[in-house]
């Protein structure tokens, strides 16, 4: 028994996308790609220039948030148009994020044993995470 995504296979490659695959993977990337490159932006202007001791402060901290809500439209809309095996890649790629965000925290945590804590490492493990499920999609649907 074969499916559509086993039938052109590479010996070194895994499965080659169909066209229709291609597209539903191209439109996630677009919609993706520039949210989480605008929160790297912002997450980099809010670090190197917000004085908290500066009126609003607390409004220009929480700007890296907003491309989020980017992210989180791009993965709902990416889950509704996929199929089975489609799904399945979306997930890889969800836990090799979460597993580089639980790492990057560990290693936070325990540099906060001996008095190396950061202020701004709650959001360095979000975008370790999320740049690790970005990347790895990038990799895994290459083809």
């Amino acid at each position: 028994m074969t499916n559509a995504h086993s039938t052109t296979s590479s010996p070194n490659r895994g499965p080659r996308l169909s066209a229709a695959d291609k597209h539903q993977r191209d439109r996630y990337l677009r919609e993706f790609i520039p949210a989480i490159v605008t929160f790297w932006i912002l997450l980099a202007v809010v670090l190197n220039t917000v004085d908290e001791q500066t009126y609003g402060a607390r409004l220009w901290v929480l700007l890296p948030v907003l491309p989020m809500i980017g992210v989180a439209v791009a993965l709902y809309r990416a889950v509704q148009r996929a199929d089975e095996y489609g799904r399945v890649v979306l997930l890889e790629c969800m836990a090799l994020g979460f597993g580089a965000a639980m790492v990057a925290s560990l290693a936070l945590g325990f540099l906060g044993i001996i008095g190396e804590a950061w202020t701004f490492g709650g959001w360095l493990v979000f975008g370790i995470g999320m740049t690790t499920w970005t990347g790895s999609l990038l990799v895994r649907n290459l083809r």
